[in-house]
């Protein structure tokens, strides 16, 4: 069991810490002066100290800067921490006990995170030991890893041999139940076999994955044997210590030196050798998304440690595209972000391996604002980009950019910036950029409109042409210009099976919530539980979301990252349908509040709901027959049932009680009894 933290506990763990023994393990250099130490302020550069720490106040101050606090303060600025887990990191350091309260959770919690240490090294000591790890090692020989460098990130291997893992579970008085609870081993599919589990990293080059605090949570398993796994990468699903969206690779060990960075700027790579080989060579801001896209999520949490970010992605062109997303995350935080820009075919890694630091390290320096990358890039793809109708296509693309950006100074920077390199005026750049935001304004609006519990569908609308009489352009990708279509649809009420079945013309909120469900937690195993167990396939009818449920349902509990290929595959219309889904830009969930159970709760209800409604207007408001009217007495009643108990869910997660559950259990009979009948 675990706890909160009282300030009585607090206050105990300030007068237990010495401050000046924290300082100069910091490698401050401290001389006494007077009651006081002086030295140099590791907050900013300078040659005379003044920056003043007092052993009996417990408090330090710069009279250069201005910087001042007291222990816990020191460590936050300093390693990048939070306020509790500076606490918690001072209360080990000083014997103080912060239980007060208790949490049933935490034993399970701290038994994965004894799980994934001793696991980590195991896979550490195979690597190093066995013969079977021959091929692992050749491999990291083979990228010129130093074997320093291996041990910091503790690298190591995963035995071939199905029994290894079981076997040193055993020794460790671990239970297949528990590995499978961490995501180390997948139960037995055949019931007459119940002790055929699966390992689902044998065979791999595995890479600890760990949080802020740097406890190893989940690992990422590489492929060395390409003949015998089909995906790359495997990942270990999302477990009670590990979120996808809520890690960040190497964080643990880029925090402190972001934080210390003159612009506290950090290093975004795409991937985990990436980032390993810019710590190698110094870049030690680096760090990289765990097994998913960047998101929103991902930045949140960077803003912690950071205030602007470097894209250091790889050269070619979906590397390009990978930047102008993942740019635009940062721009909708308000957040000022550059993109450093690498030769075509050379990623991080290739390039530092090949080129030296010091390469790297000059290409940070000059990396450009992400308009000016944006901007070049797409002229690049011109045959003749100073034709007007080029002109245009950049133009929109790069407003696109920049109408999510949050932070107004930093819009009219990039706005300005954006006019200079197009020779165009900033007073026509200005004017479209607000007829852009407005018109998105007015849109999610109208998307929040639909969305709400209760409300009506949409009054059906002939298909608006490719290009609007408000002028609104065709949606266009925002890297290449291109246009993307929609699809080529009939009657959006058709209920699936009827003959008149057909993906609707646009998404409702409950397909991107779908979608945005699956992309961000595709691994929680009580939301898979739950989709398979209430959400038939035949409900998901607009083609798109129906491509990313499919594709999650046939990898679900594989650790395989489908989706992230889906979308590396994707054509541009489903590109168009997934890139407000991956960016969560619009949110389609009524509440950040909600769990990702209730979350998905939320979504199997909505969709039911639209199933529903979709069956009651086929049947029409003069049912011809007693059996047809009474099959809209009853479709009617469920509706309503569904549609108060989702406004009920509202209601409470807009109290932040997250209290959704209980409206669950009315919705449950009603869709098992509509879910029966569907299969029947």
């Amino acid at each position: 069991m675990g706890s909160r933290v009282t300030d009585r506990a607090i206050e105990e763990i300030r007068a237990r810490a010495d401050i000046v023994e924290l300082v100069a393990a910091r490698g401050v250099a401290l001389k006494r002066a007077g009651t006081s130490f002086k030295g140099c302020c590791p907050f900013h550069h300078e040659k005379t100290p003044s920056f003043h720490v007092n052993p009996a106040k417990q408090f330090y101050h710069c009279f250069g800067c201005g910087e001042h606090g007291d222990v816990f303060t020191f460590l936050m600025k300093q390693d990048g921490l939070s306020f509790m887990d500076a606490v918690r990191s001072l209360a080990d350091k000083t014997g103080v006990v912060i239980d007060t309260s208790t949490d049933y959770e935490s034993e399970q919690r701290n038994q994965l995170y004894a799980i994934h240490l001793e696991l980590a090294a195991f896979y550490q000591r195979c690597l190093a030991q066995t013969s079977g790890a021959a091929g692992a090692r050749a491999y990291l020989e083979s990228r010129k890893l130093a074997a320093e460098t291996v041990a910091r990130f503790g690298i190591g291997y995963a035995p071939l041999d199905r029994g290894a893992t079981l076997a040193w579970a055993a020794k460790r008085n671990f239970t297949a139940e528990q590995l499978v609870a961490a995501g180390v081993l997948t139960p037995p599919n055949d019931p007459s076999r119940p002790e055929d589990y699966y390992d689902r990293f044998r065979g791999r080059l595995m890479f600890p994955i760990a949080d802020t605090q740097g406890r190893i949570v989940a690992f990422s398993g590489r492929i060395l044997d390409p003949k015998a796994h089909p995906a790359k990468y495997v990942n270990s699903p999302e477990t009670p210590i590990f979120r996808k969206g809520k890690i960040l690779y190497a964080l643990d060990k880029a925090r402190g030196a972001i934080v210390k960075h003159p612009r506290r700027e950090a290093v975004i790579c795409e991937g985990q050798i990436d980032v390993i080989r810019c710590h190698a060579a110094g870049l030690t801001t680096a760090v990289a998304s765990q097994g998913t896209a960047f998101t929103r999520d991902h930045v949140d949490l960077l803003k912690h440690h950071a205030d602007s970010a470097v894209l250091f992605f790889d050269g070619d062109a979906a590397g390009r595209k990978a930047a102008i997303r993942t740019g635009a995350l940062f721009l909708e935080a308000g957040i000022p972000v550059r993109v450093a820009v690498l030769p075509p075919g050379e990623d991080p890694d290739s390039l530092i391996r090949d080129r030296g630091a010091d390469a790297a390290h000059a290409l940070i320096d000059a990396a450009e604002s992400l308009t000016a990358f944006q901007i070049r890039a797409m002229r690049e793809g011109e045959e003749r980009p100073d034709d007007v109708d080029a002109v245009n296509r950049v133009c929109r693309a790069v407003l696109e950019t920049l109408a999510s950006c949050s932070n107004a100074v930093l819009r009219s920077h990039l706005l300005q910036e954006a006019a200079a390199r197009l020779r165009l005026p900033e007073s026509a750049l200005t004017e479209d950029l607000e007829a852009l935001r407005a018109r998105q304004a007015e849109a999610a609006a109208r998307a929040a409109a639909y969305g709400k519990p209760g409300s009506a569908p949409a009054p059906r609308q002939a298909p608006a042409p490719r290009s609007g009489s408000d002028g609104e352009p065709p949606p266009r990708d925002a890297f290449s210009g291109e246009e993307t279509s929609g699809e080529e649809t009939s009657d959006p009420t058709a209920i699936p099976g009827t003959p008149a079945e057909a993906a609707p013309e646009s998404a409702t909120p409950a397909d991107l919530a779908l979608a945005e469900l699956l992309f961000h937690h595709e691994d929680d195993l009580a939301v898979a539980d739950l989709l398979r167990s209430y959400l038939p396939e035949a409900l998901v009818r607009h083609p798109h979301a129906h491509t990313v449920f499919c594709a999650w349902r046939a990898a679900a509990n594989t650790g395989a990252d489908v989706l992230a290929d889906l979308y590396a595959a994707a054509d541009p219309a489903l590109k168009a349908f997934l890139d407000p889904v991956i960016l969560r830009r619009p949110r389609v969930n009524h509440s950040d509040e909600l769990s990702p159970i209730d979350a998905a709760r939320d979504v199997v209800a909505r969709l039911w709901i639209d199933a529903l409604r979709a069956e009651r207007t086929a049947i029409g408001d003069d049912p011809p027959d007693e059996a047809s009217r009474l099959r809209r007495l009853i479709l009617t009643r469920h509706i309503k049932v569904l549609q108060q108990a989702t406004i009920e869910a509202e209601r409470l997660s807009s109290l932040y009680l997250k209290k959704s559950v209980t409206s669950w259990e009315l919705r449950e009979p009603v869709i098992r009894e509509e879910q029966t009948r569907l299969a029947g």
